[in-house]
């Protein structure tokens, strides 16, 4: 990679969401009825190829083969109402941590990240050579996060940073 993830993590902030809920007659907060259901329910190696929607309640470690930014462990260390706290691990043994709140996107890709957030998030395009990840809902204590990768390979020239090119010095004869 040619930044290192820990650098490319460092610029996603951490997002906080607030909310309003709703109250039964007595004026108590509602308490959530139901578990969020996940698409591959809590089968944590249906997310080997990037690609996956999974049920978390607590510690995890996925195990990646590399699409995004090269990682290959993605080690989720706290579920918690405000997000999830992860770990990211790449082949070339860079690593970052950070927290996935709800209403935002991480995406990692070689040389760099970034983050989306606000309001519903639809699912991501596959894109080649980047991870994008979700948590799509928390409730009693679950979270439901989604991994959509893209194929193998350097990510969109949109991503890239470009070089900055130096201009060529002058030879001077004297």
């Amino acid at each position: 990679m040619s930044l290192t993830l820990g650098a490319a993590c460092a610029l996603l902030t951490a997002f906080t969401a607030t909310g309003c809920g709703a109250s039964d007659d007595t004026g108590a907060p509602a308490q959530p009825t139901s578990t969020p259901v996940a698409a591959d329910g809590t089968n944590i190696d249906a997310c080997s190829d990037g690609n996956c929607e999974v049920a978390l309640t607590g510690p995890t470690d996925i195990r990646l083969t590399g699409q995004g930014g090269g990682i290959t462990t993605l080690s989720v260390v706290e579920v918690n109402a405000a997000g999830v706290r992860f770990n990211a691990t790449s082949a070339e043994g860079g690593s970052s941590s950070g927290e996935l709140t709800g209403g935002c996107t991480l995406r990692f890709y070689d040389g760099g990240g970034g983050s989306s957030c606000g309001g519903h998030q639809a699912p991501p395009e596959p894109e080649t050579g980047v991870l994008a990840m979700q948590l799509v809902d928390f409730s009693n204590g679950t979270a439901v996060l989604r991994l959509v990768a893209g194929e193998p390979g350097p990510p969109p020239g949109s991503l890239v940073p470009p070089i900055p090119q130096i201009p060529e010095i002058p030879q001077f004869d004297w």
